[in-house]
């Protein structure tokens, strides 16, 4: 199992505690509870005592925020730069969790960013850690942060198509879709057969209002009433409801055994009753970015 991923399991125990200023002196017990022994033998995540790691008294158990191996008590070694990557992996994650504690985002946001920086300084070419701080900066609405991180890490990788395409969901995630389209543009230039960034370069060439070019881009991926079919759902979502009618109407021309076109089609000429909300309709398998 990757080393990397057990560690962001082991991390979530403790993400929350370092984020809310947890304490020895007033702590409640952890995920995990107490630590059993086996066989008489002093078990390694346990202090000394028999207290659980995440507190109690009178023992030399760590603050919950600092997990044990990364004590000068466990190890004269700092943490390495994959593992602060990990640790602020989750915490950007638990910051952006509803059932996170409130009012403990920014703290979590804090010490994320202060773990990607922290690795940076480690190893300035950390795959990881320069991915990570231009998520961080990406998903708090920094976008002139984000985009020069992503930037300082594709001069160093130039032919990472995956973190390109990345660039292009995170324009679009800010709605930018001439910024997302550029993006897929260039992340084709680097992988020029890729279909998932094609798929995505045709949903935001129809967010940019070039529906034309985005019917094009579709139908390099899938036959052409599929393509239709695709293109009046996000017209019918932006609220062009005549132009998405007369994209149906060509996909069940193109293929009248379509079902979903005819299905969808038939939806629209019925009338609309109360609020519904466009946006939920499940139209076909091109959907919004993330």
């Amino acid at each position: 199992m990757d080393g990397r991923f057990c560690l962001k399991w082991f991390a979530l125990g403790f993400a929350l505690a370092g984020a809310v200023g947890c304490n020895r002196n007033n702590v409640q017990p952890g995920p995990f509870g107490q630590m059993p022994n086996t066989n008489g033998a002093p078990n390694p995540l346990t202090p000394t005592g028999g207290k659980s790691m995440w507190g109690g008294s009178g023992s030399n158990a760590p603050p919950p925020s600092v997990p044990v191996e990364f004590t000068p008590a466990a190890s004269n070694k700092p943490a390495s730069a994959d593992a602060l990557v990990a640790i602020s992996d989750v915490r950007l994650d638990a910051a952006f969790d509803e059932k996170t504690v409130p009012g403990s985002k920014e703290s979590l946001l804090d010490l994320a960013r202060e773990g990607y920086q922290k690795a940076l300084k480690q190893e300035p070419k950390n795959k990881s850690a320069l991915l990570g701080i231009a998520r961080f900066y990406g998903r708090v609405g920094e976008k002139e942060k984000a985009i020069e991180a992503y930037k300082k890490y594709l001069t160093m990788y130039p032919n990472d198509a995956s973190a390109a395409h990345e660039v292009a969901v995170t324009h679009a995630r800010w709605k930018d879709w001439a910024g997302a389209c550029s993006w897929c543009e260039f992340t084709l230039k680097i992988d020029p057969e890729n279909r998932n960034v094609k798929k995505t370069l045709g949903f935001c060439m129809a967010r940019a209002g070039k529906w034309d070019e985005a019917f094009t881009m579709l139908c390099q991926i899938m036959p052409e009433a599929q393509a239709r079919h695709n293109l009046a759902g996000l017209l019918d979502h932006m609220g062009h409801a005549d132009a998405s009618k007369s994209q149906l109407q060509l996909a069940v021309k193109a293929d009248p055994n379509y079902a979903p076109a005819r299905d969808f089609l038939a939806e629209l000429d019925q009338p609309r009753l109360g609020t519904t909300d466009p946006s939920v309709r499940q139209t076909g398998d091109l959907q919004p970015a993330p």
